[in-house]
């Protein structure tokens, strides 16, 4: 085979061409290049080879003089305490404050039925499971209020009341919640209320609009219940979860509604490890995106802050790994593992 030196040799042109070919192939390397080349590049620029990290995640320690001095930097007035005891720290609605803003729509609503003017305010709040909704309701309305927890199984009978027997072998009446709620004016919490039947649930249309009354066709002798101007409903729902259904019937009488979601900074303030935030907020995204089912929200951020103080963080971590979903738990593996710097493994005894 003709090389491209030989072949460019015998001409005037070809002999300097075939010179410089040579001398560029024949120059020796100049192991020590890389190095001046690379005094020249802005540290910035450089590339620098990272060694894995290996260590564990440091315990942090978060005293109740901690928690309560953060807790401080939180207004009094956005503070209101649950029928349990919890503290509920109020957040941003719009440019109201939560708490008062479910106060408000309920002022609003008795005026509207107390004088025929204006339209009711029904409330109706969506959201992740642990992210506030309940805790919301509660703080609200303290213990002036009658909550149904709803299931694919709930009943007409467990909102308007049934038949039960007596010590004597006889039956007798009692009234639901819903019953005694609408006649003491009182709010009427619906809890997962995605969940019930929708036909079940088209026995409150009554009394949340014009009409403010139900029948009891199970106990004619109860006849129609007529609700006081105070009587108040409100709801929550998860609408991701599996077998949620609302009617537009019932969805039209809730003319207040609105999404919740963690107040990342308020788990800060809480006592939250900051590490934790970022990894709550991270599968938050990837939950947006598709990418994982699940996402850690207030509810299992201020489990972990307490499980870390008496366990340490480490065993919060894998605790936390062993309470997600197991479909998710290779995607939350990963993100707690390049957050806190370590192999993060599930809880296992």
């Amino acid at each position: 085979m003709t090389t491209i030196v030989e072949k460019y040799a015998g001409s005037t042109l070809g002999k300097s061409f075939a010179d410089l070919l040579d001398e560029f192939l024949s120059q020796p390397v100049d192991p020590d290049a890389s190095m001046r080349i690379n005094a020249k590049v802005l540290p910035q620029g450089r590339y620098k080879e990272r060694a894995p990290r290996t260590t564990k995640p440091k315990a942090i320690k978060v005293s109740d003089e901690a928690i309560s001095a953060v807790s401080a930097l939180v207004s009094s007035e956005d503070i209101f305490t649950r029928p349990n005891g919890d503290k509920y720290h109020a957040r941003k609605w719009g440019d109201h404050q939560d708490v008062a803003t479910l106060r408000k729509a309920r002022e609003a609503t008795t005026n509207a039925f107390s004088t025929s003017v204006g339209a009711p305010m029904f409330t109706l709040l969506y959201g992740a499971p642990g992210c506030g909704k309940t805790a919301l309701v509660e703080a609200a309305f303290g213990e002036n209020m009658y909550t149904l927890l709803g299931t694919g199984d709930t009943e007409v009978a467990d909102l308007l009341g049934g038949y039960v027997q007596t010590p004597s072998g006889g039956f007798e009446w009692v009234d639901g919640d819903l019953v005694k709620a609408a006649e003491e004016g009182a709010v009427y919490f619906i809890d997962e209320v995605g969940l019930i039947d929708p036909k079940v649930l088209s026995i409150i249309y009554g009394l949340m609009d014009g009409r403010r009354e139900i029948g009891i066709t199970a106990n004619p002798e109860r006849g129609t219940v007529k609700a006081d101007p105070n009587f108040y409903v409100v709801a929550a729902t998860n609408p991701n979860a599996p077998g949620v259904r609302l009617s537009e019937a019932l969805l039209s009488r809730f003319t207040v509604q609105a999404e919740m979601a963690t107040d990342w900074s308020l788990a800060r303030t809480l006592g939250v490890p900051t590490s934790m935030v970022t990894v709550a907020q991270n599968l938050s995204k990837k939950q947006v995106s598709g990418e994982v089912s699940w996402a850690p929200q207030m509810r299992e951020l201020l489990a972990f802050r307490d499980i870390s103080t008496v366990f340490g963080l480490s065993f919060a971590v894998s605790n936390l790994l062993a309470a997600s979903p197991e479909i998710d738990r290779p995607v939350v593996a990963d993100v707690l593992s390049r957050v806190f710097g370590s192999d993060c493994k599930p809880a296992k005894i």
